[in-house]
């Protein structure tokens, strides 16, 4: 997949996190090239919990902060476009259960949300199983540490 056919517009909406373009784009790629998709188009807005729990009611009905929520505008012939937007506050809260860092969790987020706009769901424990392996697929092959024990450490985390 080249980086003509990844389309990211990433904007950070809160102070003091460390920008992650690079690794948010990699990861677009390598979702793009696992699913054979032509082209990947994506918003991703990093947040804090006011901000992503006023989403969350607002447009899904969920009166709680969330860590990732994704939107899906297209979805066809291997065209994708959608909005990736994840909370820095979750992220910070979680990392250290999770066993990496507060970047390595949000980067979790944003994968997620970009495996949604790919057509993964995780609703059902079966879909769930899906989500999981590919978000530590992807994790792994952007050489995250730990990635490997993602699998394992998921039910461990309270999201």
């Amino acid at each position: 997949m080249s980086d003509d056919q990844i389309d990211l517009d990433i904007e950070y909406h809160v102070e003091g996190v460390a920008e992650d373009t690079e690794r948010f784009t990699r990861a677009a790629s390598w979702i793009a090239g696992r699913f054979g998709l032509e082209r990947l188009t994506a918003s991703v807005a990093i947040v804090d919990d006011a901000t992503i729990h006023d989403l969350n009611r607002e447009r899904l009905g969920h009166d709680w902060p969330t860590d990732v929520i994704s939107f899906v505008f297209e979805n066809d012939s291997g065209r994708v476009e959608g909005e990736v937007i994840a909370s820095s506050d979750m992220a910070s809260r979680v990392c250290t259960a999770a066993g990496w860092s507060q970047k390595d969790e949000l980067l979790l987020y944003v994968i997620h949300g970009m495996l949604h706009l790919a057509g993964l769901d995780d609703i059902v424990p079966e879909d769930q199983l899906a989500m999981r392996s590919a978000e530590q697929e992807c994790l792994m092959a952007l050489a995250v540490s730990r990635a490997d024990e993602h699998l394992a450490r998921w039910s461990e985390v309270s999201y």
